[in-house]
């Protein structure tokens, strides 16, 4: 994304012109964008900075994997397509940027699971494969950044409990791989965010009927620089379905059944928060982050939460349906994807 020039000059005294964004032309709300060149479901979605690669997936309701993709340049509204790479196809690998490349590692196809993975550079189109990691092959809980090393943690299979405790670490200066020391808790219905010194990750543990062992969702973070985890205090959240983001001192919290709560890892508490004014269905919630406030993700629905001031807003509905994880791009959220049988394949943009 770029940003606005500094005001550098001297003479005149003129302040140069602003820099637009790629988005400054988008009206608050939601956008239809040109769609995906591919119309896949459970694909990956990442913003690089400037575009979005968008990649693998299936069709035909998870019988078919797919391993091409594309990326969405939202100065031009085009697409171009992703080379390809020696990836297989596959559904819900994990992913994430690098500052100069995309990770993807992991992901399933029916019946199994992969344990390899790639560096994609947009910029020059090609693929590089990773060296093989010291796990197992699995779609992984959480696939974080901390700005040196790519942390790979868990596991979201809910058949085969025992390795959902294990993680690794990637370095890309080195090329090499470290395991990350075995976590306190087991999570599979989970997600991860990075606070900028910890990977949290909240959810809980189900197994196969979908059922958890424990009343309330649980937490547990990672500090690389001590190489150790911790617990969380419990907070009374659905262990069925949650969802988190970091507003940039808080983790905000949020479950199906619309309680939400904030947890400062500075104090190591949490604090209730009002709940999101979202109809219950039977969904999986999503948090993405715009960087002053968080969009919580429902079932096609929307709210925006502000954290000045711990309020929540709902938001106006899309003309349409809409498929894909939603991705935090800068000032949007973008929703890249199709519905399982190829139909409905779009891209939107939400701004608030």
């Amino acid at each position: 994304m770029l940003v606005a020039a500094l005001l550098v000059g001297c003479g005149t005294g003129t302040r140069p012109a602003a820099k637009s964004t790629p988005w400054e032309s988008l009206p608050p709300g939601w956008s239809s964008l040109a769609p995906p060149p591919v119309a896949r479901s459970s694909g990956v979605s990442v913003w690089t900075g400037s575009e979005l690669f968008h990649w693998g997936g299936n069709t035909d309701y998870d019988s078919t994997q797919h391993a091409d993709g594309a990326l969405y340049d939202p100065a031009a509204d085009t697409w171009r397509a992703v080379p390809a790479g020696p990836l297989a196809g596959r559904s819900s690998a994990g992913a994430t940027w690098i500052g100069t490349e995309v990770f993807v590692w992991g992901g399933w196809t029916p019946g199994s699971a992969w344990a390899d993975g790639a560096l994609f550079d947009p910029a020059t189109g090609k693929w590089q494969l990773l060296p093989p990691a010291p796990l197992s092959p699995r779609s992984p809980v959480a696939v974080i950044w901390t700005g040196s090393e790519v942390l790979v943690w868990g596991d979201g299979d809910r058949s085969d409990g025992p390795r959902h405790r294990e993680g690794a670490a990637y370095d890309p200066a080195s090329e090499t791989w470290r395991l990350l020391p075995r976590a306190p808790l087991g999570l599979n219905e989970a997600q991860g965010l990075w606070t900028g010194q910890e990977l949290v990750v909240f959810g809980a543990l189900l197994d196969g009927n979908n059922w958890s062992d424990t009343k309330h969702a649980q937490g547990i973070a990672y500090d690389p620089e001590a190489n150790s985890w911790r617990r969380l205090p419990e907070y009374p959240l659905s262990p069925q379905a949650s969802s988190v983001a970091w507003t940039g001192k808080e983790v905000l919290a949020w479950d199906y059944d619309m309680k939400a709560g904030a947890y400062d890892p500075a104090r190591d508490s949490w604090l209730k928060l009002p709940d999101v004014p979202l109809r219950f269905y039977e969904c999986y919630p999503d948090a993405p982050w715009l960087g002053d406030v968080v969009l919580a993700w429902f079932c096609g629905q929307g709210a925006v939460f502000d954290a000045s001031t711990s309020s929540w807003h709902r938001v106006a509905p899309a003309s349409a349906e809409i498929y894909g994880r939603p991705v935090s791009a800068g000032e949007v959220v973008l929703f890249a994807g199709a519905a399982g049988d190829g139909s409905r394949n779009r891209l939107w943009a939400f701004k608030p």
